[in-house]
């Protein structure tokens, strides 16, 4: 019982220290992910492919 509150204790650390990293090197990244999204072609991500998916009424259809 009590090594497995010691792993569960250590894995919460672990965890712990991982997202802390995970979350310093996303500061330091942040500026060329920016960069990188604003080179990218306005048309990639409103291009109109699924605008006419999804009409609000279908004739025909029960």
């Amino acid at each position: 019982m009590a090594s497995t509150m010691v792993a569960v204790g250590l894995t919460t650390a672990a965890a712990g220290f991982a997202g802390h990293y995970v979350l310093q090197a996303m500061k330091h990244i942040e500026p060329q992910v920016k960069q990188i999204f604003q080179s990218l072609p306005k048309s990639a991500f409103s291009g109109g492919y699924y605008r006419d998916a999804v009409l609000p009424c279908r004739p025909g259809w029960s």
